[in-house]
């Protein structure tokens, strides 16, 4: 599953957080031991390789947030790009839609302009979530 490892890549390397049963909580991604030798701590790769597709697509989003919230413009064009890799072009009105959006995001990213990638992404993400009834 290519999308399951660039997410789990993104997301080990990046931080994240992850919203489960209402509560929101920040998942540090490595363990004491682990962040010595630099390997992402096989908790998240285990939690991204078990979940579906569309729960991959909310772990990505988080992890564009994240990456907003610390102005992380490679991060944050990494998440994006995976989001528009992760279209599905059989519908071709909603992943044209889709990746107007993101294209859109590009360019802000490019620009700098964090604050409203973020708010995008999150407006994004809060639709998804009640779309795909995974809140």
């Amino acid at each position: 599953m290519k999308i399951g490892e660039d997410a789990s890549l993104l997301v080990s390397n990046a931080g994240t957080i992850f919203e489960e049963k209402n509560k929101v909580r920040k998942v540090n991604t490595y363990t004491m031991q682990s962040r010595q030798f630099n390997r992402p701590n096989p908790y998240v790769n285990q939690k991204i390789m078990s979940a579906s597709p569309e729960q991959l697509i909310v772990y990505i989003y988080d992890a564009a947030i994240t990456a907003c919230r610390r102005q992380d413009r490679i991060k944050v064009t990494q998440a994006v790009n995976l989001l528009i890799n992760s279209l599905d072009f059989e519908h071709k009105e909603i992943a044209g839609t889709f990746y107007r959006t993101y294209s859109a995001l590009l360019n802000l990213i490019g620009k700098g302009r964090f604050g409203e990638v973020e708010a995008s992404i999150n407006e994004i993400r809060s639709t998804w979530i009640s779309a795909m009834k995974l809140g």
